[in-house]
């Protein structure tokens, strides 16, 4: 019993750090090719979203470009990418701790 108390307190001071990874959402009836750059790194050549489908991208952040439009957006870990009329837009995280919006 002793451990499993300390186990929900351990889980309840933790919880707020836990990192979630950035999602992009390609809504267009096409696919698009990007490529993704962490700390300088490049990932890759290209990677490929399919229309009308939703993917997990980095955990600590990083910088995306879409291949076909040149646009490039800087995202943050829990943060939304959404592929619109060709565009990305990138939907902050509400409880972002670095600024946010």
């Amino acid at each position: 019993m002793r451990h499993l108390v300390l186990l929900l307190m351990i889980l309840t001071l933790v919880a707020p750090f836990a990192v979630f990874s950035a999602t992009m959402e390609n809504t267009d009836s096409q696919e698009y090719e990007f490529q993704i750059q962490e700390a300088g790194r490049l990932y890759g050549s290209q990677y490929r979203i399919l229309e009308h489908c939703k993917v997990d991208l980095c955990f600590y952040g990083c910088q995306i470009t879409l291949l076909s439009t040149g646009q490039r957006a800087v995202v943050n870990p829990n943060d939304a990418v959404v592929i619109s009329n060709r565009a990305m837009k990138v939907n902050r995280a509400v409880n972002d701790r670095r600024g946010g919006y």
